[in-house]
């Protein structure tokens, strides 16, 4: 049995997006979808782990830019 969210997991997690860039997470949800509708529910459920991280790393790097755009809080002359 696979463990969630294993180093594997990881790995594609962060091929995908270095490939995929923004569309990462829609290809991963197109594989966890196209393994699903073929019957092959072990494979659908590791490419829901994989879109998963995907989505959760994506949602740190938004942040962090949000973070950083915004201005900071000091007093402004």
């Amino acid at each position: 049995m696979v463990t969630a969210d294993g180093p594997d997991d990881h790995k594609l997690a962060r091929d995908m997006i270095d490939v995929h860039g923004t569309e990462a997470a829609t290809v991963a949800r197109g594989n966890a979808r196209a393994a699903a509708l073929a019957g092959q529910a072990a494979q659908a459920k590791a490419w829901i782990r994989v879109l998963g991280i995907i989505q959760r790393q994506q949602a740190g790097i938004a942040s962090a830019i949000r973070t950083i755009a915004e201005p900071s809080s000091g007093n402004v002359s």
